[in-house]
């Protein structure tokens, strides 16, 4: 997230369609600002806006509300769930209140009428937007990260999840959920102490780190219990996913002379034609790990 005092040049992407025969009301305003402080970069179409927003980050996002192939609040609403963690300000033609209650309840940081706008509230804007959403996502994540491991809490899963398989139906992204969960805590806890046990659920949070990428979702639900969403990660990649997992849990057990972590787990692809809720998926990958864990006991002496 943007810092406004910073020397780097902000970057704002400007989801703007001029007017026939006239420039970018957006452009035009920032260019009038003119200190180096904002790095625009401007897109005409909502198509255009998303595939900005897979490359580069982007530290705030002014979005236009009558985009070609897009108007009103749907257009925010595709933007923000692509992007949760980036302020997005939002410009019409009209002053509704209506619009514009919706759009802030919907989490934009601001709603401008396009022909009012000059330079000093657009920058005025920005920067408040910028500042007020740095802050909003320090407390989200008091209240969305589990305190002993730093992964996502259940709450801060099951609410970004939410909006990944919304986007996954909308893209056609395959997905992959594991469910894992730590065999034997009980055991190091009695054997070793609680405090053991709790470096045991860290070294299981670093794994999962080291074997998923930073866009996938990594959650401890509770007690020994994890879950993972990989993102557009299609059928073929979950085995990768798995082979992964084991090399990084060998490596960590071939350092640890004290005791084996060991994983049960169950995995399922989520395929956005078929599947309908993210409540389904993970009871699939619930039944899974249980099927897991069951074998485990079978082939044990």
């Amino acid at each position: 997230m943007a810092d406004p005092s910073r020397a780097k040049p902000i970057r704002v992407l400007l989801a703007e369609t001029a007017e026939l025969g006239s420039a970018p009301v957006l452009l035009k305003t920032m260019g009038e600002m003119n200190d180096g402080q904002f790095e625009p970069v401007q897109v005409r179409t909502l198509g255009e806006v998303l595939e900005q927003l897979d490359g580069k980050p982007f530290d705030a996002i002014v979005l236009d509300l009558s985009l070609p192939d897009s108007a009103g609040l749907d257009s925010f609403r595709q933007v923000a769930e692509r992007v949760p963690d980036v302020p997005v300000v939002v410009v019409d033609w009209t002053d509704n209140r209506s619009l514009a209650l919706d759009v802030l309840r919907e989490g934009a940081q601001d709603y401008l009428v396009k022909n009012e706008i000059d330079a000093h509230q657009l920058r005025r804007s920005l920067l408040y937007s910028i500042e007020r959403h740095r802050t909003r996502v320090m407390l989200q994540q008091l209240t969305f990260n589990d305190d002993l491991t730093g992964l996502l809490n259940r709450r801060g899963f099951l609410s970004l999840a939410q909006q990944q398989l919304k986007i996954a139906q909308r893209e056609n992204w395959e997905l992959v959920l594991l469910f894992a969960d730590l065999d034997g805590l009980k055991k190091i806890n009695d054997t070793f102490g609680h405090p053991e046990g709790d470096r045991a659920l860290m070294a299981v949070a670093n794994i999962l780190n080291e074997t998923f990428r930073t866009s996938d979702l990594i959650a401890r639900l509770g007690g020994d219990e994890f879950i993972v969403l990989a993102i557009n990660a299609p059928a073929a990649g979950a085995k990768a996913i798995t082979t992964r997992l084991g090399e990084n849990l060998a490596r960590y057990n071939a350092q640890n002379r004290y005791y084996q972590l060991s994983l049960s787990y169950g995995v399922v692809q989520f395929d956005p034609k078929r599947e309908s809720s993210l409540e389904n998926v993970i009871l699939k990958a619930d039944k899974a790990l249980y099927e897991n864990k069951r074998r485990k006991m079978e082939l044990k002496p």
